[in-house]
Parts: structure tokens; C-alpha cells; sequence
């Protein structure tokens, strides 16, 4: 039996988040994770002399005072990163439309692109990027909506200028409210262009994302973009290096199966190798429907009701994703990320839009010289992925157009790629332990974020939740952020 103030179950970004800041705060912490590497969806496997990451690959919240830059100051990290000025290129069919981390040379490169709709598109920017100025005063506080104690009170005031009034309107609107305001609704390249960006990072399209979160997702990548040597799995494994340091225990391979309370009020979990845990307080970091199914029917029936509610009814994506080795012969200035959408009468999802992410050149972390690695990942509907037939039908679909497509941008491509894996809905449930190999979070919008967004409080004492499923939603920030709530309530007091 091994007995901690806190007990974390997964060591995705919320829970390694949580996790390193409660025990730098002095609480004895042990963070348990189910896989055989750390990370979750943000993980890594190795493949001979190639070391892939699973799963997000683009690091962002990593300038001065960004998210992940705020955390690593706290605990004394330093992750390798580099800038990217070409944040990625996105192909609309034949047609690229690079993403420029500078603002002036994004809105330059539309003005030559879409030159008839260019005032437009610059005024629809123009007020994309103010509206996010305006809540990032109240993100560097880690803000909770809403509001229920004193430190969390107060890092929503701290945020306050009397111009957010303007953004209370928009809590309930979708960013199609502000494309249509500036007229924009119709100009398909354009929306595919947004589209694909927000299904990446929000995981829904331009005109059913919440308004405020899609401003945010549109301004963030100008705030700063980044190359991390390796992969995002350094972030997770600094993290966890540092909850080690402050005297806290790690172990993987342990999957928890049940979470009771006993007659002391203190919470006992087993995992599958018959080994005890006993917490005061037990952070959860998986989805909510995962959440549940932990739990005793008695305690089930107090969590909270937009909890219950979300669990296993909400929709959410799952992934197809490829992963290959590649001799590098690829061009010096050829960026590392990319989009691509081949059909635009088609929806952007399952091996019509996919996203691919090439390592650099210079990272021996990820493959020797003269090699890359390269993931790509597409949306999918994982209830269609439901028997063999389906599921290898689709997955050779993908496979096909992936292909072709990298072929066409990249001649030489299929010659020199070597190594190639696969992982659908199945592969992701295994190694994630996410019921039906959901990943992403729910789509973000008006229905599902901010205020109507699950809370890290499950309400059950002692039994908190972050990941992507939690308040404020998707993505390695959102999912960050949500430990530093967790870990915030958990201690009474500001963290950061």
C-alpha cells in the first residue's frame, strides 16, 4: 500500500502539469500512467533508430509568458525550441497559403492571394487579433469559469479592462458570427483555410466554433510557434523529472481499475497489478466518459451534472495516423508543418485533411543523419471504424491518399520513406487507454466552451479531472491549464 497526499492517473499534459506543481508546492504526489512511456496522446514510441511522438508535434504557449513558458519558469525547466517564422504551409488543392508567424507578412501573403476580398481579410484579422489581446490578460492568469473560490475570483479580475465588456456578447456566438460580420462566409478558400486551422486546434470548423476560444486559436500562432527538439514528449518527461526531484514517484505501466472511497474518507485506487494507492485527493487525467467508469455507482451518481451529461453522449474525433522514416532529401527551406486539404467540395476530415509534421534536419532526437521522421494525422469518425472490413477499407483509403499527395508535393517521396506504421481508433485506445481511441477533446463549440465547458471539479471531494475533455478544452494549453487548476485548488492559493 502506498500512501501520498495526491494521487494523478495520467501523465498527459494536465496530469504531469498537476502533478509536477503539487509536489513542488511540498505535497507528496505519485503519478501513475498506464502506458509504457509517459505523455498519453503526447507520447513516443521508438522504431529501430527512429523515435516518433505519437501525437502533437507543434509546440505553442512557449513564448514570454505563454502557458508552457509561465510553468517551466515555475519548476526550473528549459526545453529545447526553436521558432518557426513558416509556421506551416496549408494546401488547398494546388493552392498554398503559408502561415507566417509575422502578422504583417500573413496579412501580405493574403493581400497577394486573395487580392479581391484583401481589405476584408485584413479587418477580419484586425479584430480576430484584438478580441484575443484582450482575453490573454485573463489567460496568463489561468482563469476558471466559472469562478468559484477567492484565487480563482481574483485571476479573473486581474485580467479586467474595461474593453473585455465587448467580448460578453460573444460568449454564446460562433466565430461564423465575425466571418459573416466582415463578409467573408463566401470566399471557400479562405474558409478552408480556417477550417483546417481550427479543426487542428479546436476541433470543429470555422462557423461552429466558439468565438472567443477561435479568436484565440487564430492569434496564438502570431504570439509564437515552436520546433521542440524531439518532440512534445520532452515537455511531458521535464515534468516528470521534476516531480521526481521534489521528492515525488513515478511509475508507468500501472493502469488504474477502480477508485473507492473508504470509511476515513480517504481514497483507495488498484491498479491492474494488484498494487494500493491511498490519497486525500486523486487527480484524474483522462476523458470524462474514462473518468466515470473509474468510480463505484454510489459516487457516479454525485459528479457533477454537465459531467454525466458529456460522458460518453458528446462527440469527439479520433485519429488515423502514419508514421514514416524518410531519407532526407527533402529542400533546405521546405517547412516542417503542413496542411493539406485535396478536395474542397469535401468535408476535412478522414484522408481528405491531413496534417504532417517533418522533423528537422538538426534533431538526432528524433532520427540520425541523413533521416527524418514524419507523422501524419487525419480526423476520423471512429464509429465507423467499428469491424475489419470498414476498418482496413479506410485506413488503405488514407494510406493511398496520403501517399499520392506527399509524393506529388515531394517527388522521390515514396522511394526514400522507410518504416512505415499505422495507428487508428484501435491502436489509440490501447496504448491511451481512452475509451474507443477518442482523442482531441470535444469540438469547442459555444455548446461545450468556457462557461458551459466540464469543470475540473468532478464534483465528488477529493476527485478532480483536466485533460482535453476539461474547461478551458483541446489542445497541450488547454489541457496544461487545466492542471494548473487542479493543482491550484488542491493547495488553497495561487500557483503562478
Amino acid at each position: 500500500m502506498e500512501k501520498v497526499d495526491v494521487l494523478v492517473i495520467g501523465s498527459g499534459f494536465g496530469g504531469a502539469t498537476a502533478a509536477a506543481l503539487l509536489a513542488t508546492e511540498g505535497r507528496r504526489v505519485a503519478l501513475v500512467e498506464a502506458a509504457a512511456e509517459w505523455g498519453g496522446s503526447a507520447g513516443k514510441f521508438q522504431r529501430k533508430q527512429f523515435r516518433f511522438p505519437v501525437g502533437a508535434t507543434l509546440g505553442m504557449g512557449y513564448e514570454r509568458d505563454g502557458i508552457h513558458d509561465k510553468i517551466n519558469r515555475r519548476l526550473a525547466i528549459d526545453i529545447d525550441k526553436r521558432p518557426l517564422h513558416t509556421v506551416m504551409n496549408v494546401s488547398v488543392a494546388d493552392r498554398i497559403y503559408p502561415y507566417y508567424q509575422n502578422r504583417d507578412q500573413f496579412l501580405r501573403m493574403w493581400d497577394a492571394k486573395l487580392p479581391h476580398a484583401a481589405a476584408s481579410i485584413r479587418s477580419f484579422f484586425k479584430e480576430v487579433w484584438h478580441i484575443a489581446g484582450l482575453l490573454r490578460r485573463h489567460m496568463i492568469h489561468f482563469p476558471v469559469l466559472p469562478p468559484v473560490t477567492f484565487p480563482e475570483l481574483g485571476a479573473l479580475i486581474k485580467g479586467f479592462h474595461p474593453a473585455v465588456i465587448r467580448c460578453v456578447p460573444l460568449l454564446q456566438k460562433p466565430l461564423g458570427a465575425i466571418i459573416e460580420k466582415h463578409g467573408l462566409q463566401h470566399e471557400s478558400d479562405f474558409m478552408h483555410f480556417l477550417n483546417g486551422v481550427l479543426l487542428d486546434s479546436m476541433q470543429t470548423d470555422a462557423e461552429s466554433c466558439s468565438a472567443l476560444l477561435g479568436c484565440t486559436a487564430l492569434d496564438i500562432y502570431h504570439r509564437g510557434a515552436w520546433y521542440i527538439e524531439g518532440g512534445l514528449y520532452r515537455q511531458i518527461e521535464a515534468l516528470v523529472h521534476s516531480l521526481k526531484a521534489n521528492g515525488g514517484i513515478a511509475k508507468k505501466g500501472r493502469r488504474i481499475v477502480s477508485i473507492v472511497r473508504k470509511e476515513s474518507g480517504i481514497w483507495e485506487a488498484e491498479d491492474h497489478k494488484g498494487g494500493h494507492w491511498q490519497a486525500s485527493d486523486i487527480v484524474v487525467n483522462t476523458t470524462a466518459e474514462d473518468t466515470a467508469s473509474f468510480l463505484t455507482e454510489a459516487d457516479r451518481k454525485h459528479l457533477s451534472i454537465r459531467l454525466r451529461q458529456k460522458a460518453g453522449s458528446q462527440f469527439q474525433w479520433g485519429a488515423f495516423t502514419m508514421y514514416l522514416a524518410l531519407k532526407d532529401t527533402l529542400p533546405e527551406d521546405t517547412p516542417l508543418f503542413h496542411q493539406f486539404l485535396l478536395h474542397p467540395d469535401q468535408p476535412a476530415e478522414a484522408g481528405n485533411h491531413f496534417f504532417v509534421s517533418i522533423s528537422a534536419p538538426y534533431d538526432a532526437n528524433r532520427a540520425p543523419e541523413g533521416w527524418r521522421t514524419v507523422t501524419v494525422s487525419t480526423h476520423i469518425d471512429t464509429s465507423s471504424w467499428k469491424d475489419k472490413t470498414s476498418y482496413d477499407q479506410q485506413a488503405a483509403a488514407i494510406k493511398n491518399a496520403v501517399l499520392t499527395t506527399l509524393e506529388n508535393k515531394f517527388p522521390g517521396f515514396t522511394k526514400d520513406a522507410a518504416h512505415l506504421f499505422t495507428a487508428g481508433p484501435l491502436a489509440w485506445q490501447h496504448y491511451t487507454r481512452r475509451s474507443n481511441g477518442k482523442v482531441g477533446g470535444f469540438p469547442q463549440t459555444p455548446e461545450n466552451a468556457l462557461h458551459r465547458a466540464i469543470s475540473h471539479r468532478s464534483g465528488v471531494k477529493g476527485i478532480w479531472i483536466c485533460g482535453d475533455n476539461v474547461f478551458p478544452g483541446a489542445g497541450s494549453i488547454g489541457a496544461s491549464s487545466s492542471g494548473v487548476h487542479c493543482a491550484r485548488s488542491i493547495i488553497g492559493r495561487k500557483l503562478l
